[in-house]
């Protein structure tokens, strides 16, 4: 009588199961449904220059769970069109958008550093923030970061096991064969490859820290924010920074984040006014 019990228990739960992954699996599809059809909607008003309903579409693909690099991106340019196109008399970017932009933008090259026209737009976009304390990027930072930005994380990592394995095997090579003259030619393109190595691996742990990283927001105000000295809405204001400004949170404290600005200055201002990427 046992044997039977068990058998119509482990039936039920194979049933339950069996019905739960239906529901997710018809769920998902019609997530995923909706998620093109916003997409579509979102390539259609856009083109139509109704950005505001653009906006709305890329939004609720990013709600439903389905944003990529490309959701992010035509997001961002919705963001940047409407606050071009609300000017109605008043300053462009009144409510917001061009912090939106930015973020968005910001967003889609986390997910795909390689996405030029995202980094182009992004550059457009920040020129039009009031944040002229910010430390100029130097050559060497700039071409840095380019060359990472030119492959992805995993492209790089590829290079550098491909790297890695020639190394290897010139080594063996160079201390193996009797050959004098193939033991030179191993030994320098041992050394090439290994310098290929280092450069690959730190260009590809360069772009893995850009992707991983949580700590750099986006301020999204519809002007301007101030930057308290303490977590105090009467402490001093150091500090008035646009919407659109990068900043890095340094910890949260209820309605306060601490932020660091690019050129060292620390401060507060109040959670709801940052975004992280």
């Amino acid at each position: 009588m046992r044997t039977t019990l068990y058998k119509a228990i482990s039936v039920a739960l194979v049933a339950f199961v069996a019905i739960m992954a239906s529901v997710t699996a018809a769920h998902g599809a019609d997530s995923k449904t909706t998620a093109r059809a916003c997409w579509d909607a979102g390539i259609e008003a856009y083109s139509n220059k109704d950005y505001a309903a653009a906006v709305e579409a890329f939004e609720n693909i990013v709600a439903l769970d389905y944003a990529s690099a490309e959701v992010y991106y035509n997001l961002a340019n919705a963001y940047f069109r409407l606050g071009q196109q609300r000017t109605n008399g008043a300053r462009n970017y009144s409510n917001g958008e061009l912090g939106q932009a930015v973020l968005n933008y910001e967003r889609a090259l986390k997910l795909d550093p390689t996405m030029e026209n995202a980094r182009y737009n992004l550059d457009i976009a920040k020129e039009l923030t009031n944040d002229t304390e910010a430390v100029p990027e130097g050559f060497i930072t700039r071409v840095w970061r380019t060359l990472a930005g030119g492959l992805t994380t995993n492209a790089w990592a590829t290079i550098s096991l491909v790297m890695l394995f020639m190394t290897v095997v010139l080594a063996l090579v160079y201390l193996l064969h009797s050959s004098l003259a193939l033991r030179k030619v191993a030994f320098s393109l041992a050394v090439v490859s290994l310098l290929v190595f280092i450069l690959s691996t730190a260009l590809s742990l360069t772009q893995l820290s850009a992707v991983t990283d949580d700590s750099r927001a986006v301020i999204v105000v519809n002007d301007t924010t101030p930057v308290h000295a303490s977590p105090d809405s009467g402490s001093k204001i150091i500090r008035q920074p646009s919407q659109g400004v990068t900043v890095v949170v340094e910890r949260v404290e209820d309605d306060w984040t601490e932020v660091r600005f690019a050129d060292g200055e620390e401060g507060w201002v109040r959670t709801s006014s940052v975004e992280v990427i």
